[in-house]
């Protein structure tokens, strides 16, 4: 609060109603919000029969390639908007993904080597996304939540 004193005038300062000091963000803060953000496009996915599976690892990889101490969370959203909701569109689009099945969002790495891919957007990232689809049972099916659920007889 001292430096933020000794930087502003008391006239700005007294036209504030407040001020709050926040801790960065830790590992496991990240981890919510990106899987909160990530509750919206289950739950649209779900709503046409698709599960989507978003693993720790591509949560991982997901913050590894979005996350700015600078400016927060908030390019953590742009990121999956941008990247992810992006590529389960032009999956779904092209066929590839449909009505019955789940979507594994993982990431991984390119080489044995632990050397990396860089990939778009233009941004150097640690794990490289990949999308994996597979058919869910026959007899599950899909809750509003985008849960797989026994279909009751």
């Amino acid at each position: 609060m001292a430096t933020v004193r000794s930087h502003f005038a008391p006239e700005f300062l007294n036209r504030l109603s407040g001020i709050v000091m926040f801790n960065s963000l830790g590992v496991s803060q990240l981890e919510k919000i990106c899987n909160k953000a990530m509750k919206g496009v289950k739950k649209r996915l779900a709503g046409q029969g698709i599960r989507v599976v978003l693993e720790r690892c591509g949560t991982e990889a997901i913050l590894d390639a979005s996350f700015d101490r600078n400016y927060g969370a908030r390019p953590v959203e742009r990121y999956l908007e941008h990247t992810v909701v992006t590529k389960l569109s032009r999956m779904l689009i092209s066929g590839q993904i449909h009505s019955g099945c789940t979507v594994f969002i993982e990431g991984v790495e390119v080489d044995d080597d632990k050397s990396y891919e860089f990939v778009e957007p233009n941004k150097k990232r640690i794990k490289t996304l990949t999308y994996r689809v597979e058919r869910f049972p026959a007899d599950m099916t899909l809750n509003e939540e985008g849960d797989l659920i026994p279909i009751l007889t």
